[in-house]
C-alpha cells in the first residue's frame, strides 16, 4: 500500500522520535500554498485553484491528516452550475515528491462531496468563492512538493503546501 510508505505508520516511541517528527512535519494550522502557479485548471470560463492547506491537530505526537482548499472562479459572463454529482473522494489525489523523487500518490480520505453528495451551487459571473476541500490521511513532510489532482479538472504543478 502506497499510503503506508508516505505517512508514519506508528507513533514515536520516545522523546527523540517525537522531536524528529516535530521537525519533519508542519505544525497544526493553516497555510497558504506556495510556489509556481496554484491553478489546477483554467478553461477560460472556470478557473480552479488550490489556495491553501490546513494541517489538522496532531494525534499522539504525529500529524495524521491535512486538508486542501480549492477555490472556483467564474470568469464568464453567465452563471455556472456546480454540483457534487459523481464526485467522490477517490477523484481527489495528491502526488508527493521528496528531494526531486516521486514517492507516491494518495487518494483523499473524504471531501466536500463525499460528506455532502447533494451539494449544489450557482456561481455568478465574475465571482470567486471557496467551494471545496478534501482531507488526506497523511501529511507531507516539510520540504515535500505536492501536486493536487482535482478530478477531471486537472492537476496542479508541484507546490509547497506549507510555505516553507
Amino acid at each position: 500500500m502506497m499510503a503506508a510508505a508516505i505517512g508514519l505508520s506508528t507513533a514515536p516511541a520516545g522523546p527523540s522520535q517525537a522531536a524528529t517528527a516535530a521537525s519533519a512535519f508542519p505544525e497544526a494550522g493553516a497555510y497558504a500554498t506556495q510556489g509556481d502557479s496554484n491553478i489546477i485548471s483554467d478553461d477560460g470560463e472556470l478557473q480552479v485553484s488550490w489556495i491553501g492547506s490546513q494541517v489538522l491537530p496532531w494525534e499522539d505526537g504525529v500529524p495524521t491528516r491535512w486538508q486542501v482548499n480549492v477555490i472556483y472562479y467564474n470568469m464568464s459572463d453567465h452563471i455556472l452550475y456546480l454540483s457534487c454529482q459523481d464526485w467522490g473522494a477517490e477523484k481527489t489525489k495528491e502526488n508527493i515528491s521528496r528531494q526531486g523523487r516521486d514517492i507516491g500518490q494518495v487518494k483523499a480520505e473524504y471531501n466536500l462531496c463525499s460528506e455532502h453528495p447533494e451539494w449544489e451551487a450557482n456561481l455568478s459571473p465574475n465571482h470567486r468563492i471557496l467551494m471545496s476541500w478534501a482531507v488526506f490521511h497523511n501529511v507531507p513532510r516539510v520540504g515535500d512538493r505536492v501536486s493536487l489532482q482535482w478530478g477531471d479538472y486537472g492537476t496542479s504543478k508541484a507546490l509547497d503546501p506549507f510555505g516553507h
